[in-house]
């Protein structure tokens, strides 16, 4: 695995990101080469045009070949569809006061538990697969519990799935793309341990993906993926707004979003200004429309993290990424809300 070029693809609907990185003898994670490209035939995570999608990526691929002068052929594909399924049961198994072992106890908890998942979800495809921490009789929670007795061990799984259409429509676009897919990933999963570290895995934080078509919400405890889900709202909608209310163009829109902070504060850019005098259009409207939809993402949100019961415990420190994330405006607002 040291010094192996690894192929990553990660499929926004607003860019795809591709990247060749290895791993040297301490465990660094090397850049070799990056290439990224505005999307075609994806929205909201999901294939709506195989032909134009695919032809996207090879033109990417084709990019980072020449560059690098090698030939790609296998990849590893983040995706962030918007129907990913976040799910967590538990499950108990009678000890006895033995020793707890790891094919025995541990296997057999694991396979009941895919069992289980598929029994009830046929038409799935677990993504990723995680235990949330085991618990002896009931109550003593232990990361490793290979070795110790006990009269029960419980342990609680969580899925990430997505249905298997969505999955073969993927296969079917990089398959026309000439490429093999060695294993699909959630992007945000992905994004949020990049984006932390140790100590903070640790702890526990709210990883936001504050994207184009879709807002991502991440959370960790205890180094554990808690919960995990994707609101349909992104930071496209506030351009979407302004422009079809207003009638505002596609550029001054996202300029309007992009400086509205420093709006209102009354620092108004001049060629902004002079645009929305020539179509006369107030600031007040503007900012009510811009207001709207940001408190509307801030409601979906906050409410996912109350589902969750994260607020006093994983809320005490929020990451933001993806597109959104340099919205002044975004981050000052989250703070006051979840008040962190």
């Amino acid at each position: 695995m040291i010094g192996e070029k690894i192929v990553i693809l990660d499929l926004g609907t607003y860019k795809l990101k591709l990247l060749i990185i290895s791993l040297d003898k301490d465990n660094y994670i090397q850049i070799h080469a990056k290439y990224s490209i505005f999307s075609s035939g994806i929205k909201k995570g999901n294939v709506t045009d195989i032909k134009k999608l695919s032809s996207v990526i090879k033109h990417c691929v084709a990019a980072i070949e020449k560059e690098m002068k090698i030939e790609i052929r296998s990849i590893y594909v983040g995706i962030n569809s918007i129907d990913f399924n976040f799910l967590t049961f538990g499950l108990t198994r009678n000890i006895g006061s033995y020793e707890i072992e790891e094919q025995k106890d541990l296997q057999n908890l694991i396979d009941l538990a895919s069992g289980i998942f598929y029994q009830n979800f046929e038409d799935y495809k677990i993504i990723h697969f995680f235990n949330s921490g085991f618990y002896l009789d009931k109550k003593n929670y232990i990361d490793n519990p290979v070795g110790l007795r006990s009269k029960t061990l419980d342990v609680n799984f969580s899925f990430l799935s997505l249905e298997k259409n969505i999955i073969l429509n993927f296969d079917q676009v990089f398959k026309k793309a000439g490429l093999k897919v060695k294993k699909y990933f959630y992007s945000p999963l992905a994004s949020s341990i990049l984006s932390s570290d140790q100590q903070v895995l640790e702890k526990g934080f709210i990883n936001i993906d504050f994207g184009y078509d879709k807002t991502s919400i991440t959370l960790f405890k205890n180094s554990k993926l808690i919960f995990s889900n994707s609101i349909p709202i992104g930071s496209f909608h506030i351009n979407n707004d302004l422009m079809k209310s207003i009638d505002l163009d596609k550029n001054l829109a996202e300029k309007i979003k992009c400086n509205f902070d420093k709006i209102l504060n009354g620092d108004i850019d001049s060629s902004i200004k002079s645009e929305l005098s020539n179509k006369r259009i107030s600031i007040d409207i503007v900012q009510k429309i811009v207001d709207a939809r940001i408190n509307e993402i801030l409601d979906h949100i906050y409410k996912n993290i109350s589902f969750s019961r994260a607020l006093n415990t994983a809320a005490r420190k929020i990451i933001l990424t993806g597109g959104g994330a340099d919205c002044k405006v975004f981050q000052k607002r989250i703070t006051e809300k979840l008040k962190t």
